[in-house]
């Protein structure tokens, strides 16, 4: 008779199988998972990141070895000058080429740089995982939980590509820009300068290395010049991932909602600027430039306008209505993810699609045969609202440093230019800035900083705040107008 047919084996058999349950089997650590981004995290040390960069350059420009006199720079002019570099936008209390040497003039180009590339990686980054989180309800609630929408792998391939991509178009930029800046001057500075404008468009940031505050004023009838610098500021204001769509759909029909809103967007004000500013300025800005290059120019100072900061004309001469209709432009900016500043092109999309949807009584709001949601809308309209209050603020606060204080002659127009030129990153200035008070100069350094980070952090918290509410009110009736 075999044991397991035995009288009592069944119970033998389970006190074995009791005794192996109540050990402790020790199981081996499993390694350390790395840490992965999430968007919490990451636009957290981006800021700090940034703020650090534009530290460690204001010590840099601090000291006498990067100045032409061989004296210190004033503390506040290396903190303005390593803020409008990080936040690319390009506007100065000092002269760039006659101030600093050549140390100072690359400590600004890799602070534009840094400030440009890695905003297009950081940004890319954070607005990729807020748009997962918007698109499937799996990754809504990795959200919620704080877990990342974009592994590792994605965000550093991602990086990768923004890398190469604006490498490559910085360096045919450089390459053309030496070539014809050889024919004015020795290899070696044609060399410096291609390299150098070639960076600062793509990024956005208005430096120039002409001398007394000229930006590219000796330049406005050289069409290699006007044509290279505007495709390089477009290049860097469209965004890395618009230029992607494009490239692998290659098709309007098959563009993704947002880059057809932004492209479109795009060439209605790009137009509109560029007509507006040669009717308005042919007899006066545009009056020193030879009638067949004036067309030219007006285009050049509206794709300028939109972040890039470069100049080939006086804007100290524009009329009152061009400086308010370019306080609008500068407003806009680029697109999402990129170098340029402002609320960006597919915001105002969104809101002139709810306003024109509203108009014509439609209940949603209708892009390309999709429904925009309303809590996007309601995003736009709250960045909008809290970059004019910024602008409102700045304007009286520079007003209150130059006018009540200083008894600046500085007009509250001018004023109200050169804080929405630092708002919206552009770097554009009638001449204002250089003259400020030592207050007006921090209250800009303020503004440039918030005008870099503040559109998408202001994205990014007011997404995180919006949750599904477990009851609704009843409907009030709101009279409006």
């Amino acid at each position: 008779m075999s044991q397991r047919h035995k009288p009592g084996a069944p119970h033998r058999a389970q006190s074995i199988k009791r005794r192996i349950q109540s050990e402790v089997i020790e199981m081996p650590e499993l390694p350390a998972r790395q840490s992965l981004p999430h968007v919490r995290q990451h636009s957290k040390s981006f800021a700090l990141a940034l703020l650090a960069i534009v530290l460690m350059g204001a010590l840099l420009l601090a000291t006498p070895w990067t100045t032409e006199s061989g004296t210190r720079s004033h503390p506040i002019d290396a903190i303005f000058t390593s803020v409008s570099a990080t936040s690319v936008t390009g506007m100065v209390t000092v002269d760039t080429q006659t101030h600093w040497n050549f140390l100072g003039e690359l400590i600004i180009l890799i602070l534009v740089q840094l400030g440009g590339l890695g905003f297009m990686v950081g940004a890319s980054i954070v607005l990729q995982m807020l748009r997962r989180g918007q698109a499937r309800l799996s990754d809504q609630l990795l959200m919620q939980d704080g877990a990342p929408t974009l592994s590792l792998r994605e965000a550093v391939e991602m990086s990768r590509r923004i890398a190469w991509f604006t490498l490559t178009v910085e360096g045919i930029g450089a390459l053309v820009l030496t070539i014809r800046f050889s024919r004015d001057m020795p290899v070696h500075d044609a060399l410096w300068q291609g390299l150098f404008y070639a960076i600062c468009a793509f990024c956005n940031a208005g430096f120039d290395l002409t001398g007394n505050f000229q930006s590219l004023i000796p330049y406005r009838t050289s069409a290699v010049i006007n044509v290279v610098i505007m495709l390089l500021i477009q290049a860097g204001a469209l965004s890395y991932i618009v230029f992607e769509d494009i490239y692998q759909k290659r098709k309007w029909t098959k563009f993704s909602i947002d880059t057809k809103l932004v492209l479109l967007v795009h060439a209605v004000i790009l137009a509109g600027g560029a007509v507006i500013f040669l009717v308005a300025e042919w007899s006066s800005a545009l009056q020193e430039t030879p009638p067949w290059a004036r067309p030219m120019s007006a285009l050049f100072q509206s794709v300028a306008a939109r972040s890039g900061g470069y100049a080939t004309v006086d804007w100290a001469n524009a009329r009152v209505v061009t400086v308010f209709i370019w306080v609008g432009i500068m407003f806009v900016g680029g697109a999402s993810a990129s170098t340029a500043g402002g609320v960006k092109l597919a915001t105002i999309g969104v809101i002139a699609a709810s306003v024109y949807s509203t108009i014509v009584g439609r209940e949603d709001i209708n892009l390309y045969g999709r429904r925009i949601a309303a809590s996007i809308v309601f995003r736009g309209m709250a960045v909008v609202a809290i970059m004019m209050s910024v602008h409102f603020l700045g304007t009286i606060a520079l007003a209150i440093t130059e006018n009540a204080i200083k008894n600046s002659d500085a007009t509250f127009q001018a004023l109200m230019f050169e804080v929405m030129s630092g708002l919206g990153t552009v770097g554009l200035s009638n001449g204002v800035t250089p003259t400020l008070s030592t207050a007006g100069k921090l209250v800009l350094c303020a503004i440039m900083f918030f005008g870099r980070l503040g559109p998408l952090t202001a994205v990014y918290a007011l997404q995180r705040r919006q949750r599904k509410p477990h009851f609704r009110y009843p409907v009030a009736p709101i009279r409006i107008g």
